[in-house]
């Protein structure tokens, strides 16, 4: 056995310098914030609602997420069901249409989630792009931020 703790300081040092590479290679900021993940066809994971940050709660099997497909139509999850419906995009105007649901019940947080998820979603008007970010709007004023996710 001595000789496994003989490597453990040269398995950390590598261990820390793998992980600075790749901190220091994700971090740089986007100076131009142009457009790099597309509206349509990009699963978006919601950030923000409201101006508050949103974080995937102990109970909580997904995170809240929406795809707009090419086709006109939105699928997604809302921290309780699955929510699919329409959009109508026209320039930077974006209009969210006939959106619907499953209807499982969930503990009150989610439920709360849910509801504050769609009011947002209905009550949208238009959209901005900011790199990875999604942001959408209610008269020219955040109600969502999203980010990009690969899978």
């Amino acid at each position: 056995m001595p000789h496994r703790l003989t490597y453990l300081p040269l398995a950390a040092a590598i261990a820390l310098a793998a992980g600075c590479a790749a901190t220091s290679d994700s971090a740089k900021p986007n100076a131009s914030l142009a457009p790099q993940a597309s509206l349509t066809n990009t699963y978006w994971k919601l950030t923000q609602l409201d101006g508050a940050d949103v974080a995937m709660a102990p109970q909580q099997e997904r995170e809240v997420r929406i795809t707009l497909t090419s086709d006109g139509k939105v699928t997604g999850f809302t921290g309780c069901n699955r929510v699919m419906g329409g959009y109508t995009l026209a320039g930077k105007t974006l209009r969210f249409t006939q959106l619907a649901g499953t209807r499982m019940a969930c503990p009150p947080p989610l439920m709360q989630l849910e509801s504050a998820v769609l009011a947002n979603l209905n009550s949208v008007t238009g959209y901005q792009l900011e790199g990875e970010k999604l942001i959408l709007l209610k008269d020219g004023a955040p109600v969502a931020r999203f980010e990009s996710v690969y899978l």
